[in-house]
């Protein structure tokens, strides 16, 4: 019989979580329950007014924390031997690893809760229930580390990128036409500016005045300003509604570069384009150098110099910033002319794209953010949280 692994969210599940419950370690399952708390935030966040007293409510309490310790009187379901808690603390004494984005999320989405109330997340997380603390990426093990007196729980950091599972078809390859493709937010709104978004459709118009073999597929929610600024111009397509996963798979399937200057890094949107094959056009900003391979998976742009990316002298992100929100709504023509740039030299070379694009997948497959290799890593780490350190000395490769 498997092992049973409680998985916990913060708030709601996101696309990671399902995918644990989909394609678990070896000898592991993945097991959930929908706790009153869960069942309340998806109640009140499926209205704006909702979301918007939730966001109002944490600029005076952590929300993340509070939600934590109310949470200290649930019951793991049964038979559970460790609980995997994403981007919060367990309070309950029991064995659970935390998988954490950046420091400050644990504590609400304002950064400034972590000053106040680090020494509890310290605690905790040096705290001999807490086994494992796991970063996507290195940015995100970074700001535990310098915002964090981590001298007590450092050795528990470990990096763990996100994966997906390799798809099997043949990419097509066109000739006369190259299309980009942006994906921007599902169903929540700010989405498509927090994807870059504004510096992607200012790209697209720049380059469409050099190209006339270009096309772009814009699949987000649209601001109106945008809509009336470019939705005349020729080889653009805006798709504003839900589609299925069907019909935006074909999109990726016939797309020739995929562009996310993400001022929040989305790592499982980047790894489906990856997973089909594309070169991706990003900008250097929080983990999206490590997700693309500056001249190998994909191009690196700057980011803004405009945009204050990070909290007052920390090493947390202030994207929940008024300022920062603010900023966002503008792009920095400097970032957009070196987008251009870069998508000019795979629009130019489709032998450049076409081998990047396979590197990408790759990736994907073989390589650092494929499947095997991530719940190989997995696998060992929940062996060593329920078994001990001593049982296993070495780490996987």
């Amino acid at each position: 019989m498997p092992r049973k692994v409680y998985l916990e969210p913060i708030w709601k599940f996101h696309a990671f979580g399902k995918q644990l419950s989909t394609f678990p370690p070896t000898g592991y399952e993945f097991i959930t329950a929908r706790t009153p708390q869960e069942k309340l935030f998806d109640t009140v966040s499926h209205f704006d007014i909702g979301r918007f007293l939730l966001r109002s409510v944490d600029l005076v309490l952590p929300t993340g924390l509070v939600k934590t310790w109310v949470e200290k009187w649930n019951k793991p379901p049964a038979h559970s031997k460790l609980t995997y808690a994403c981007d919060h603390l367990v309070f309950r004494p029991e064995p659970w690893i935390m998988e954490v984005e950046y420091a400050s999320l644990v504590l609400g989405i304002d950064p400034k809760h972590l000053k106040r109330f680090k020494r509890t997340m310290e605690r905790m997380l040096a705290s001999p229930y807490c086994k494992r603390i796991l970063c996507w990426a290195e940015t995100g093990r970074r700001s535990l580390l310098h915002d964090l007196d981590s001298r007590e729980f450092h050795d528990k950091i470990e990096v763990v990128h996100y994966a997906i599972p390799a798809r099997s078809f043949v990419k097509e390859y066109r000739n006369e036409k190259v299309s980009l493709l942006f994906v921007g937010s599902g169903t929540s709104k700010g989405g498509f500016d927090y994807r870059g978004g504004r510096e992607v459709m200012a790209t697209f118009a720049l380059l469409h005045q050099r190209y006339d073999n270009l096309e772009m597929v814009v699949r987000s929610d649209v601001p109106k300003d945008i809509k009336v600024r470019y939705e005349k111009i020729d080889g653009l397509r805006f798709m504003e509604k839900m589609v299925s996963q069907e019909e935006l798979e074909r999109e990726f399937l016939s797309a020739d570069v995929f562009i996310i200057p993400s001022h929040n890094t989305s790592p499982m949107i980047m790894l489906d384009a990856m997973s089909y094959e594309l070169p991706i056009v990003t900008i250097d900003t929080w983990a999206n150098p490590e997700m693309v391979e500056d001249g190998k998976t994909g191009l690196v742009a700057q980011s803004s110099g405009r945009l204050p990316y990070y909290y007052a002298d920390t090493c947390q992100p202030n994207w929940a910033a008024a300022e920062f929100k603010k900023t966002m709504l503008t792009p920095d023509p400097h970032v957009v002319d070196d987008l251009a740039s870069k998508v000019s030299m795979l629009i130019e070379n489709a032998e450049l794209r076409r081998k990047m694009g396979k590197a990408a997948r790759w990736e994907v497959e073989n390589g650092k953010f494929s499947l095997k290799k991530m719940n190989e890593k997995l696998g060992h780490i929940f062996d060593k949280a329920i078994d001990g350190e001593a049982a296993y000395a070495r780490k996987p490769d």
